[in-house]
């Protein structure tokens, strides 16, 4: 490998998007470094992407982990190999060995966004948590990776805003932009020395860790903290999901639909009106309302007077 390399560290669909959007900005990375499609299945990794296309395409070289960890002495030795001058860890769900941090002598350097500026949402699945809390921004940071989670020095950020149209994904294009435009912006810098270094000030609150089973719907909520749980935990994620008659049935996209409609006796979690088209939309009462259910996998047909489970 060539001296003073940019390497990027991910394998995740934001990972790709960020490292296409850079090029357009005319920027270039020397080398990547990723996982497989079997690590990435073993592990769980919602998201994945293979970069190989895109690598090849670009003249990329590419390199796989032998473990997601990277604590092997093989990995090590192979980023070493790679001569990097700065390290962009884009998209990788495990904190990054101190022996890499240290390898880089511009720096590791990472991303994590929240509602707040840091260190007011460090932790796991800051963007569902941002749709789901009803947060209307969203600053991405970049910051020197240190042992610790989130808790580096502060390079710069962009600020973006969520609306009430946005789902997970489309925050995630959103973020793969910001991310392109940090890296394009502060590499010269970075690689000088000579670039910001903010410490984090103020007051540390985490984001805790998202499960599948926290996508579980309360047809007892608003219909507002409904459809955001669906917009923040759906495709790629898991999705949000009610039982009716012991299967889960995922709902992946759905609207306010109001409340005058709404018969007296309905209750909460009842289907009160289901569409004739092919694709078979209901209608399911909440709390305060109703919501129009357009897009969804179910184990069986939907019928009115169906309840799901809560």
């Amino acid at each position: 490998m060539k001296k003073n390399a940019v390497v990027v560290i991910g394998c995740l669909q934001e990972t790709l998007d960020t490292i296409n959007y850079l090029y357009y900005l005319s920027g270039k990375v020397d080398a990547a470094v990723t996982i497989t499609k079997k690590q990435a299945s073993s592990l769980n990794i919602t998201n994945w992407v293979d970069l190989g296309v895109f690598c090849r395409k670009k003249n990329i070289p590419l390199y796989y982990v032998k473990c997601y960890s990277m604590k092997t002495n093989k990995d090590l030795k192979m980023i070493k190999i790679l001569n990097p001058q700065v390290i962009f860890v884009v998209g990788w769900q495990r904190l990054i060995p101190e022996k890499i941090i240290r390898i880089p002598e511009a720096g590791c350097i990472g991303f994590h966004g929240s509602a707040n500026f840091l260190p007011w949402g460090r932790g796991r699945s800051p963007i569902n948590w941002s749709i789901i809390e009803g947060r209307n921004r969203f600053i991405l940071h970049m910051f020197f990776i240190r042992p610790g989670v989130d808790d580096g020095e502060i390079i710069g950020f962009e600020v973006y805003d969520i609306t009430s149209e946005d789902t997970c994904r489309s925050v995630y294009y959103k973020t793969a932009m910001a991310q392109a435009k940090l890296i394009h912006r502060f590499l010269p810098s970075i690689r000088s020395k000579s670039c910001p270094r903010y410490p984090q000030m103020g007051k540390i609150y985490y984001y805790l860790k998202r499960t599948p089973e926290d996508g579980k719907i309360n047809w007892n909520n608003s219909t507002r903290d409904i459809c955001r749980l669906v917009r923040a935990v759906t495709f790629p994620y898991p999705g949000a999901f009610s039982v009716l008659k012991n299967k889960k049935v995922f709902i992946w996209q759905c609207q306010d639909f109001g409340n005058s409609l709404i018969t007296s006796d309905a209750k909460p979690g009842e289907v009160i009106f289901v569409s004739s088209n092919k694709r078979n939309e209901f209608v399911v009462k909440c709390k305060d309302g109703s919501i129009l259910v357009t897009e969804y996998t179910s184990p069986r047909n939907i019928k009115i007077g169906d309840k799901f489970e809560f």
